[in-house]
Order: C-alpha cells, then structure tokens, then sequence
C-alpha cells in the first residue's frame, strides 16, 4: 500500500473516533472502510492508474469526516479537512484538488462528471447493492433520530427509503452490474414490507374490533434492535480476535519448541550448561500451547428440551448446543413461537448473549495467562541463558 494511503487511512479512522460525535453511528469507521474498499474494486475493473486508484481511496476516507461539524455541507468541510492534511504531507497542488473534485463529488445533489466521480459517487452508496443493507439501514435510522431529535414510525421510515432508492441510481457500468441486481431485491423487500404494513392497518381499520386496535403488540423500539445487534456482533468480533491471538501463540510456540529441540538438544551432552535453560523454554512453551488450545477448544453445552422450560423462557432454542437434538417440528414451533412473542424473543437473545459473554471470558482468561507465562518464560529463559555462558555458571 502507498505510504500516503496508509497515512491517510490512520489519521481518518483517529479523527472520526476522535471528533465525530457518537450519534452517527452510520457515518463512521465501517461505513469509511467499506466505500474505500468499493472505490478501490470499482477503480481496478477499469485499469487506472496506480495514483489515480490511491486518489480516489484517499477522498473516500475524508468524504465524511466533515460531520464533525453536523451533516448540513459536510462535504466542504470534509474538502478542507482532506486539503489540510495533504498539505502538511507536501502533496502537489493539482494533485489536492483531484481528491477535493472527488469529495464533492458524493454530495447526493451533485451529478457526476467524468468516470472518477461516477465511481466515488457509487462507492458512497455502495451499501444500497448490498446483502447488509438492512443492517445499515438500522444504523441510519438510530443516527437521524439522534441527531435530529425525530422519532420515524416505520411507515413513515419505509416510505422514505422507497423514495430515496427510486430516485437513486448507479452511475457506473461495473456498479450496475456489481449492485444493481441487489439493490432490487432490497427495494423489493423495502416495498413488500410498506405494502403489508399498509394492509395490516386497512384490515384492522375496516374489519377488526376498534378496542382490538389498543392490544396490537408495540413494535419493539429501534434501539433495541440495533443494541442487541451491534452487541453480539461486537462479541463475535472479540471472539474472532482471541481465536487469532491464540492461533499466534500456538504458531510461534511450535516454532520455537521445533527450533530448540532440533538445535539444543544434540549439543545438550557436549554443553551440560545449556540442560536448564533448555528445559526453561520447552517447558514455557508448552505451557503456552497448552493455554492457548484451551482457549479455543470447541465445547458443546446442552439442556434437554420441554414445552414447559421453553415458555417460561429457561431454554434458550437460538443456541445449537440446545436445539441440534431438538426435533425438526419442535424446532419449527419453537421459532414461530419467538416470532411471535417479543417478550420471549429478546428473553432468548439475552440469554444468547449471555452465555456468549461467559464463553469468551474463559478464552480472554486463558490467553492472559499464557500471553504472561509466555513473556516471563522467555525472559527467564534468556536470564538463564546468559548465566550458563558466563565463566563461573552452573556446569
């Protein structure tokens, strides 16, 4: 990666931690990671220039980092954000204004000129063509009624997304083929939600009871969604990480233990000075394997069904340690049964987020200490080392 790119890249992600407030939480970090990683695609399948593709990277990192300063013309503030920072990097002249051409580019009003700002323009949207467009969508909404202090009612929410995605469009050949084809099927899901919604209302206005109108269940609010989402993605995030961290310890450990046997060990009865320290390292190293491999270690934990533990929220059937046994029917009616409970429903996330904090306690526990028998071993292995060399060590 070009050395500018990178600098770019860390001083964006540290402004937006830094000077973005935390109410948007669309326009942040992931939102930054994905658009740079559309504009880079979508710049390679037409070719251009190794500058030209870090160009377009570089504005797609600063194009909003002017909400800083709230959303109305954010972009010319994300433009003298970019510009300074180029500056203090010496960039030429015309060189900065390309990237500030590319930034205005995104402003929704502005209609693109020319192929590069056809694919920031794209780039910036890219999440409409994409399989997680609901999840993001979720996000946008928490961020409008915060910033703006609104709360939007769903049909109110879905009517004003199905008018943004008809007035929208891609602009590039390669965006319509890489985002067309989902973004039509989100559109149609958007149009089939509006239209059962408005069915459901025109049933119980025409046909129902008006007091069974008062015991419709209240949706469940915005924000619990969006909490229970990001909070269990977050945890499966923290779960990736420890199963990587524990993944370098087994690596470097084998590593070493390979080396010290292969090279150590033959010259152990010529050089009696090297038996302890030898026998530090093997033994610091498989302590670290082994802590490192019970923090991975896969465990199934089950409980045995019933009806009864089900209802009265005891059995969680979201986790497959529980419901791998289950019956196909059981599990079939226990689903629709969550569906349609939302007191249950949210009692099983829960539940589900619960057992999944424990779990990766247990691995941060067995990484912590084998990441410090690891540090200290070594550093006693190394003591020992130095004092089997000097004149008068142990022989």
């Amino acid at each position: 990666m070009d050395d500018l790119l990178k600098k770019a890249e860390k001083y964006a992600l540290a402004y937006a931690e830094t000077e973005i407030p935390s109410v948007h939480v669309f326009h942040a970090s992931p939102h930054f990671r994905e658009a740079v990683q559309a504009a880079k695609e979508l710049a390679k399948g037409y070719n251009m220039t190794p500058e030209e593709i870090i160009d377009i990277q570089i504005a797609m990192w600063f194009h909003d980092l002017g909400f800083s300063g709230g959303g109305e013309n954010h972009e010319e503030r994300s433009m003298e954000i970019a510009e300074s920072f180029l500056n203090k990097e010496a960039v030429e002249e015309a060189r900065i204004e390309k990237v500030k051409q590319y930034i205005a580019a995104t402003d929704r009003s502005h209609k693109p000129d020319g192929l590069m700002e056809e694919i920031v323009n794209d780039a910036d949207t890219a999440h409409i063509g994409s399989k997680k467009y609901f999840d993001i969508l979720g996000l946008l909404r928490t961020e409008w009624e915060s910033r703006l202090g609104k709360k939007y009612d769903e049909e109110e929410w879905l009517k004003l997304n199905i008018e943004f995605l008809e007035e929208h469009r891609f602009y590039s050949g390669l965006a319509k083929t890489k985002y067309g084809r989902r973004k039509r099927k989100n559109m149609l899901k958007l149009q089939k939600r509006y239209q059962e919604l408005l069915d459901f209302k025109r049933e119980k206005i025409e046909g129902a009871d008006p007091n069974e109108l008062m015991s419709v269940p209240k949706k469940a609010d915005r924000g619990v969604e969006t909490m229970f989402r990001v909070t269990l993605r977050n945890h499966n995030n923290l779960s990736r990480i420890a199963d990587n961290k524990a993944n370098i310890m087994l690596s470097i450990n084998a590593i070493m233990l390979s080396i010290v046997i292969s090279s150590l060990t033959p010259k152990l009865d010529s050089n009696p000075r090297l038996i302890i320290p030898t026998i530090i390292i093997i033994i610091v190293c498989l302590i670290s394997i082994i802590l490192a491999t019970l923090s991975t270690r896969p465990k199934i934990t089950s409980a045995n069904y019933s009806d009864e533990k089900f209802l009265s929220s005891r059995f969680n059937i979201l986790f497959f340690g529980n419901f791998y046994q289950m019956p196909l029917d059981k599990f079939e009616w226990g689903i629709q049964n969550l569906m349609k409970n939302e007191k249950l429903l949210y009692s099983s996330l829960s539940k589900d987020l619960y057992y999944l904090g424990l779990v990766l306690a247990k691995k941060y526990r067995y990484l912590y200490i084998g990441y410090n028998v690891f540090m200290y071993g070594l550093v006693v292995a190394a003591i020992a080392f130095i004092i089997s060399f000097l004149p008068d060590g142990p022989v």
